[in-house]
């Protein structure tokens, strides 16, 4: 049974200020590339999430200027988070009942990656490949692919 630190890749986790704006946390997350930010206290501790979900229904649907907007006015307080050693199993569980794509990662309060589902569909997908190629090797024989 594999456990969700060997998808944690070294990758830097985007983090952004909870006294930021909503445009400030927008951009960020448009440079990074990424659909969710931890949102983090002044000494780093996590405090929340904010999601592009959140963007849509917290921001862009009530009409809050998001130049205006404190993130923490609107950001995910209440965030699902998972310990290193929680098998990749449960986690893909835990994700799909709480209708959530992103979960932080932390072993004693300290953070150490923020997972997507894209993340887990990605390990899968490198599973699939490779018992592919097992079952290949094995039917046709190695090399003669």
């Amino acid at each position: 049974m594999q456990t969700i630190d060997k998808l944690l890749t070294g990758r830097t986790v985007v983090m952004v200020e909870e006294s930021a704006t909503v445009i400030e946390a927008a951009r960020t997350m448009d440079d990074a590339h990424v659909g969710a930010i931890l949102v983090v206290d002044t000494s780093g501790a996590p405090r929340g999430i904010f999601t592009e979900r959140d963007l849509m229904t917290r921001v862009v649907v009530p009409g809050r200027d998001p130049a205006k907007t404190p993130l923490f006015e609107v950001m995910t307080r209440d965030m699902f988070t998972v310990g290193p050693d929680r098998p990749i199993e449960a986690v893909r569980r835990d994700l799909q009942e709480r209708h959530i794509r992103h979960v932080p990662i932390l072993s004693e309060g300290r953070v150490l990656g923020l997972l997507s589902l894209r993340d887990l569909l990605r390990h899968d997908l490198d599973a699939l490949a490779d018992e592919v190629e097992h079952l290949t090797e094995y039917i046709q024989g190695p090399g003669d692919a």
